[in-house]
Order: C-alpha cells, then sequence, then structure tokens
C-alpha cells in the first residue's frame, strides 16, 4: 500500500472469457443511450473508468489482521497524495490511539498527527515526519502497514481486481448517498487472477485476501460506471473474517492536499 496509483483496465481476453461465463444482463446508461451489458462487462468498463479517475473522497473500513476506520481525500495523478482522518488505527497486535490520528502522504513523505506517537518526537511538535524507505519504527508502528491498508482505497486497484471474477452477476439496485446503483456480486479466485498482476496490484491483492485464495465482493456502480461502495470479504484459514468496505464520492472534485507548517513536524526518537 505505498502509493494510491491507477490501475490499468482488463484485457481484451480476460473480457471475452468472462462474458462467456456469465450470461447476466443488465442497463448501463448514459445520457443520451442505453447499452444492455454483462455484468463482467460492467465491471471491466468500470475498472477502465476507475483508472482515469484523479481526484475522490472514500469512507475505508478494515476488519481483520488491522483495524482501520477512517475518511479522506485522495489524489491519484500527477502524483500519488491523501489526506485521512483516522477514527481508529489498529494493527500487528498494536493499537495506535483511537480519534485524533490524521495522516498525510505528499511528495514520497508519510506525516502522522497522533497523541501517542507524539512521545517520539522532539521539542514536542504534533507531527511526526516518515520519509517512505526510512528504517523507522516507533512503539511497533510501521508506517508501511499503515500504508498498505489506505491502499485499499483505491477504486483503480479494487476494480481491476474485481474485474477478475468469472461469477460476477446483479443482485439488486440500491441508492448510495444519495446516489442510484446496480448491486453486483461476485468471487475471485485470487491465486489464479494475481499470475496477471503487476506487482503493486499483486500486494493490494494479497492484502485484501490475507492469505485466502478466494475472495468474496459486493460492488455497486453508478450510472457513470464508477464504483460507490465496494465491499470486499475473506475466510482465513484460521476461520477469521477479513472485510473491507470502501464509500466512494466526490470523484473529479478539486482535492488540496499540503504537508503540515515545518514548525510543527518533528523528526522520529527511536527508543
Amino acid at each position: 500500500m505505498m502509493k494510491i496509483a491507477s490501475g490499468a483496465a482488463a484485457g481484451t481476453l480476460l473480457l471475452l472469457s468472462l462474458t462467456a461465463c456469465d450470461g447476466e444482463t443488465t442497463a448501463s446508461s448514459g445520457p443520451d443511450n442505453t447499452v444492455n451489458l454483462s455484468a463482467s462487462q460492467v465491471l471491466d468498463r468500470t475498472a477502465t473508468r476507475s483508472a482515469e479517475v484523479e481526484t475522490f473522497t472514500a469512507d475505508l473500513t478494515v476488519d481483520g489482521s488491522g483495524s482501520v476506520r477512517g475518511t479522506g481525500s485522495f489524489r491519484t495523478k500527477p502524483s500519488p497524495a491523501f489526506s485521512v482522518n483516522l477514527e481508529q488505527l489498529s494493527f500487528g497486535g498494536v493499537t495506535v490511539g483511537t480519534g485524533g490520528t490524521r495522516v498525510v502522504l505528499l511528495d514520497e513523505t508519510v506525516y502522522v498527527q497522533n497523541p501517542q506517537l507524539s512521545q517520539f518526537l522532539n521539542s514536542g511538535k504534533p507531527w511526526m515526519k516518515i520519509t517512505l524507505g526510512q528504517a523507522a519504527d516507533a512503539a511497533g508502528f510501521n508506517p508501511q502497514d499503515l500504508l498498505k491498508q489506505v491502499d485499499q482505497a483505491d477504486p483503480a486497484k479494487l476494480t481491476k481486481i474485481l474485474s477478475s471474477s468469472t461469477d460476477v452477476k446483479k443482485v439488486g439496485s440500491e441508492e448510495i448517498d444519495g446516489v442510484e446503483t446496480t448491486h453486483y456480486q461476485g468471487t475471485v479466485d485470487v491465486k489464479k487472477a494475481m499470475v496477471d498482476y503487476d506487482p503493486g496490484l499483486r500486494q493490494t491483492a494479497e492484502q485484501l485476501s490475507n492469505g485466502s485464495e478466494s475472495l468474496g465482493f459486493d460492488v455497486w456502480v453508478d450510472g457513470k460506471e464508477l464504483p460507490r461502495k465496494i465491499l470486499t470479504k475473506v475466510t482465513t484459514s484460521e476461520a477469521k473474517q477479513f472485510n473491507v468496505t470502501v464509500v466512494f464520492r466526490d470523484y473529479g472534485k478539486p482535492v488540496s492536499v499540503e504537508a503540515p507548517p515545518a514548525d510543527q513536524v518533528g523528526d522520529i526518537k527511536l527508543p
């Protein structure tokens, strides 16, 4: 989860194979016409559209080996950046405070504001600065773990992974945040699908699947072929449930991600 980056659309051969496995059709509405598409075709087009997205906001909930709940603004181009407010944050058995946590990724640098972590900063400044690749581990807090969690809010990566499903089907129509959507449901054979993924997408798929070979999902797609909500769910070999829920909004609206004031940022003071 080191970066928020755009995924590519599924290839023609993949599209043909998915279409052959799914006879379900649905209506995808444009401003002037209506086209009937299979559920798998809808996911393929959603992956394509999501890869074009440059800005959005999202509510992210992760429940499993790590627990994250937060809301953030994201920018994928020209370079990945985000600003996230976290209500809950824990991973690796370590809880890093609840509430009052802010995380900013900008120019390959992560800024974290958290009362519990402030004890590791010089001069009592509220923000901690971590350059990616830097060997820093304060009180069990690894910024790479956090970035992997937030990476799961990337609609391009998520929809690219879902487009690998061979059993997706339409299950209904619902309203998400006041937007009419079509609800699809399916599974992804992660072990087979990851063969065709690039390293970044493979990392996200591994994080989502949490060691399971089968990834279940629900996705709600709006009339512009963009996801409004995605739920992924797996059961691990230890019979533990691992769920990720992301609700998307404000596609294409301006997003400003700024570093905190320099005089509020401290260096890590390792124990």
